[in-house]
């Protein structure tokens, strides 16, 4: 049976282990082709990369990556760290994520949010405007061709507003945390034993 000790450390571990998630999806949580650092993105092409950084220069003066807070004006900063890449066409696209794996198959067009067409950024950095009216989920696909003509796409994942998904981690955990103090109360409050069943009477 579980001591009260262990299950204090065991909550504690739940707690802290929830707080580094809902951490971790804050800053990051932008897919597998995308890392983050603090609150600026990273689009990797191999070893290369491509930093991202959101505004909303009407609402605040703070930096945003994965989570935009609201909808309205955005302002996207790109800054292009390999020398390379700046001579090298590149093109933008933001889509509606539609929850599921995109395929070769996808209808871009029909999710497009914003198109930017391919061309080359020489001074290393561009930022685009954009005014998001809707809450959501939304994939910014970037296209780099090289200079053989192949094209490689790599995408960053980001919301917008507040969605059902921002909530998941704090509603599991807040259930997980219950669990365990229901768990804890049971143990300290065991219930009372069985009234004892009245003797057998003899006949004489």
């Amino acid at each position: 049976m579980m001591n009260w000790r262990s299950l204090v450390a065991a909550m504690f571990g739940a707690v802290l282990s929830f707080g580094v998630a809902s951490s971790a999806r804050a800053e990051g949580g932008a897919g597998p082709e995308a890392m983050s650092m603090g609150n600026m993105c990273m689009v990797m092409f191999g070893y290369d990369m491509i930093h991202i950084t959101a505004f909303q220069p009407d609402k605040s003066r703070s930096e945003y990556c994965s989570e935009i807070p609201a909808t309205g004006r955005t302002i996207m900063a790109f800054d292009i760290e390999t020398p390379a890449f700046r001579d090298l066409p590149l093109e933008l696209r933001i889509i509606r994520d539609p929850l599921v794996p995109l395929t070769k198959d996808t209808d871009l067009e029909a999710l497009t949010e914003l198109h930017i067409p391919a061309k080359k950024y020489s001074k290393g950095t561009f930022s685009i405007e954009h005014n998001f009216t809707s809450n959501g989920h939304y994939i910014g696909l970037v296209t780099l061709t090289r200079e053989d003509g192949r094209q490689e796409t790599e995408q960053f994942k980001f919301m917008v507003g507040e969605t059902l998904w921002a909530w998941v981690p704090q509603i599991a955990g807040t259930v997980l945390i219950a669990g365990m103090v229901f768990v804890y109360w049971k143990h300290t409050h065991p219930s009372s034993k069985k009234a004892e069943a009245p003797a057998e009477t003899v006949e004489s």
